[in-house]
């Protein structure tokens, strides 16, 4: 079973972890450090997040890609070709799911219209179905970096279902996992030194472990739903 302490646990303890994540930390930090100072000051900044951004996908795909072929470190070189040439396959093989998603998720929105709280949940379910599609087609992709795996449109009816639960699951899990730790951290850091650069930089490095530590407890849920055969994307 897919186990969230694992996946922080082999992400915090992996060679180089913390300063592969501080790399990514560091952008983030400064882009909301603007972000306070202003809207021209942000602007000014805006690009470079955008390229950060792509740079972390392409990491987060190699993360995900490594645990699923059981390499030996879990986080990838921070070379830059070989995630930005990561991060372009793996864009252009969500794309399809993501435009279709997005699009039909609004169109059924756009018709739920009772009492607030009731539209609310219809239209998180909504959402929860939309981004179980592209997660399982992101997933197809990752374990073989193969584009055309992610058009297995078969594979990515039967299991959306499922992977959507597992997302559900996860998030429980993080929001408890991330109260006694990050929380309490984060409201010593608070006491200690008011709301400052160091708890700013501290929340961005918290954003960059968790978003790596999901990618590893996706790529654990990938193996135990998808159920993989080592050698090419077909169902044991």
């Amino acid at each position: 079973m897919a186990s969230i302490l694992d996946s922080f646990k082999g992400t915090f303890s992996d060679k180089f972890a913390f300063f592969k994540m501080l790399v990514f930390a560091i952008p983030l930090y400064i882009f909301y450090d603007n972000y306070l100072k202003g809207v021209a000051a942000f602007a000014s900044i805006s690009v470079y997040i955008y390229i950060t951004a792509f740079f972390l996908f392409g990491f987060i795909i190699k993360t995900a890609s490594s645990v699923l072929n059981e390499e030996d470190s879990v986080m990838p070189p921070l070379n830059p070709f070989k995630l930005a040439f990561s991060a372009l396959k793996g864009i252009l093989a969500i794309l399809p799911a993501t435009w279709i998603s997005v699009s039909l998720a609004n169109f059924v929105n756009q018709f739920i219209n009772t009492i607030p709280w009731l539209d609310n949940t219809l239209k998180t379910v909504v959402w929860l179905v939309a981004a179980s599609v592209i997660l399982t087609s992101f997933l197809m992709y990752v374990k073989s970096e193969r584009i055309l795996d992610a058009f297995n449109i078969k594979l990515l009816i039967e299991k959306a279902g499922d992977f959507m639960l597992g997302i559900i699951f996860y998030l429980l899990q993080l929001i408890a996992i991330n109260i006694p730790t990050t929380g309490l951290i984060g409201y010593s850091l608070y006491i200690l030194f008011g709301f400052g650069p160091l708890f700013y930089f501290f929340i961005a490095y918290v954003i960059i472990f968790n978003l790596i530590a999901a990618a590893h407890y996706m790529a654990q849920l990938q193996y135990e739903i998808l159920g993989f055969d080592r050698t090419d994307l077909t169902l044991q």
